[in-house]
């Protein structure tokens, strides 16, 4: 099967690892240009690590740190991306939680309006 995503503009959220950061590689090797996310420098800088070996040149690369529950956040991906690539063509909501940092009780309506939040709103 063969994929071409020439010329397409794609945001991957929670890009910095696991199945978002495999999914921006997979882009990226059949000729997206994407925007890559996540809470983790280190992990962005694997993904990007990782494309720059599959030879994709860094100039179709923009990273966006930060937690998506930030509405600034959410704001530079959409506004740096446009402002890079000129548009949006595909979106990949890949985030995912299953508890919030630092709470202590996971079982708490505080942590279901939280996971909720993040996971259905996000």
């Amino acid at each position: 099967m063969s994929f071409d995503y020439s010329g397409k503009i794609v945001i991957i959220t929670g890009s910095s690892s696991g199945i978002g950061q495999a999914a921006a590689i997979a882009f990226a090797k059949y000729g997206a240009s994407l925007t890559i996310h996540g809470r983790s420098e280190i992990g962005l800088k694997k993904t990007m690590d990782a494309i720059l070996e599959a030879g994709i040149p860094k100039e179709k690369i923009l990273s966006v740190k930060g937690s998506i529950t930030d509405e600034s956040v959410l704001k530079e991906l959409i506004d740096e991306s446009v402002k890079k690539f000129g548009r949006i063509d595909i979106l990949i909501n890949n985030v995912g939680i299953a508890k919030k940092e630092g709470i202590k009780v996971y079982r708490s309506m505080e942590n279901l309006d939280y996971v909720l939040d993040v996971n259905l709103k996000r």
